[in-house]
Parts: structure tokens; C-alpha cells; sequence
């Protein structure tokens, strides 16, 4: 079984790998959070500093629920993802789609 992901209000904390074994867990659990964000929201935060790894499928679905996040009118922020992490996203192409905040 994979890792558990934290949620609460505006913020979503993914943890563990974003990998295709997990792509049915990963878009039940976007699909379930993106039904519970309403109009008054308009900052997503999605916090990726506990992502352990990311593959093109993990790439796909974080890509759609930005998109997604956007159409609803919310703003989404992708808080600073581990370094291996932030290179496997730049490799795979999804740099821009995925724009992350820099470390601070």
C-alpha cells in the first residue's frame, strides 16, 4: 500500500512517489480534492517536499490537477519538491506546466 497524503483545506501535501504503480490511488485522491475546491478558494498550495520520486505518469496527473485547479479559479502554488525530484520534472518536460516555487 502506498504512502498516505495529507489534505486540509487549501493546502494538499503529497508524499512518497508520484509513479504510475500509484496512478489510480494518486487520481482518486486529486478527483476527491478538486471536488471539495469551491469559488472562495483562490490559493491551492501543493506541497511536493515530501515527493520521494516522479515519472512521466505522476508528471501527467500533477500537470491536470493545476489545470484544473486554474479553471475552477483558484491560483495553484507548487511548493519547492526535493532536488532529484525537481530534475526528474525538468528531464520528463514538464517544466513549465509544473512551474515550482524555489526553495527558500
Amino acid at each position: 500500500m502506498g504512502k498516505k497524503v495529507f489534505v486540509n483545506n487549501i493546502n494538499i501535501t503529497l508524499e512518497g512517489p508520484l509513479i504510475v504503480e500509484r496512478a489510480q490511488e494518486l487520481h482518486q485522491l486529486l478527483v476527491e480534492r478538486l471536488d471539495g475546491v469551491t469559488e472562495k478558494c483562490q490559493q491551492a498550495t501543493i506541497d511536493l517536499s515530501r515527493v520521494s520520486d516522479i515519472d512521466a505518469c505522476g508528471c501527467q496527473l500533477l500537470a491536470l490537477f493545476v489545470e484544473s485547479l486554474k479553471r475552477r479559479g483558484a491560483t495553484p502554488v507548487l511548493a519547492p519538491a526535493p532536488v532529484g525530484v525537481t530534475e526528474r520534472i525538468n528531464t520528463l518536460g514538464f517544466r513549465d506546466l509544473l512551474a515550482l516555487q524555489p526553495e527558500r
